[in-house]
């Protein structure tokens, strides 16, 4: 189903970029069989790109040298088929821009970011331009920032627009805090060519209207891969109607793994579509991800038409 080719070129950022899971075996440490396996999983399902060691990927709770290696075996196992996005978040810019340099050096074909921030510390709009451009001068790949409620930041559209139109590489945002769909419509009324995206966050639930208001893709969970693409494809083809009837079903369940069974334990999912071995979280394990909570998920799962 995959139509897509690696290129550096900014214009390939578009369509479905799935957040890639890190796959642990029940003890804790990375299971690179399973890993390979939902790369293929990805890959036949037509996304058009992935993103390694975010959020959604547990990478604040990977070791620096289990980033690498895990980015290294990533990007060797996808061969270039489609483009990668690497998370180089960390409240430090000097520290930032050497992941971001390391991942661009290793092949990734961007580097995504949070503005800086740790604990209680919130850095300030001048300081989130410092950092922005830290990384600017240390790359030649395009940025995507993280607009995310985690950082408990409000970066102002004028904000953003103002750094896109400064900072080279600065070309995406993955909107994820507050009215999404306002903001990016906003951002695509005041940006100008050098903000080339916009990418829709919070699980693609809402994929159809991110699309109506200019996104340029969405960045999801991965355990149903073909699904978004299915649904992109219809919304590119003109037949919004039937994308939106389609999808709602899956739209129900992408609310519920992101309001109600979060922390991944929807890797669960991936599980029961026989992908990966194990749909273990590192430790400190989350309280709601027991026995029930996962048949419940299950259950949402089977009612959307996912596991058949």
């Amino acid at each position: 189903m995959s139509d897509s080719v690696q290129t550096t070129d900014s214009t390939a950022l578009r369509g479905i970029f799935p957040i890639l899971a890190t796959c642990f075996h029940a003890d804790g440490g990375i299971d690179y069989a399973s890993q390979e396996r939902l790369i293929e999983f990805c890959i036949d399902g037509g996304v058009h790109g992935l993103v390694m060691l975010a959020n959604a990927s547990e990478g604040h709770l990977l070791s620096e040298a289990e980033k690498r290696d895990l980015l290294v075996f990533g990007l060797e196992k996808v061969g270039g088929r489609v483009p990668v996005i690497a998370t180089i978040s960390h409240p430090a810019s000097r520290v930032a821009a050497e992941m971001a340099a390391s991942a661009a050096e290793l092949g990734a074909a961007a580097v995504m970011a949070l503005p800086p921030f740790f604990g209680r510390w919130r850095a300030g709009l001048g300081e989130i331009y410092r950092h922005f451009e830290v990384l600017d001068r240390a790359i030649g790949v395009p940025i995507v920032l993280q607009d995310h409620v985690l950082t408990d930041i409000s970066l102002p559209v004028d904000f953003l627009v103002d750094m896109a139109e400064k900072l080279n590489r600065f070309q995406y945002v993955k909107l994820e805090s507050g009215n999404i769909l306002h903001k990016a419509r906003a951002l695509r009324a005041a940006a100008g060519e050098n903000l080339v995206g916009v990418f829709g966050g919070n699980s693609g639930i809402f994929l159809p209207e991110e699309r109506e208001v200019g996104c340029c893709g969405t960045m999801p969970a991965c355990y149903m891969p073909d699904v978004f693409r299915r649904t992109w494809d219809l919304l590119e083809a003109g037949q919004v109607d039937a994308a939106i009837a389609y999808f709602a079903p899956f739209s129900r369940l992408a609310s519920y793994e992101k309001d109600v069974c979060n922390r991944c334990v929807w890797k669960e999912l991936l599980v029961r579509r026989q992908v990966i071995a194990c749909g273990a979280v590192r430790e400190p394990h989350p309280p709601h991800a027991g026995p029930e909570q996962i048949a419940q998920l299950v259950r949402v799962a089977e009612q959307a038409g996912l596991l058949v």
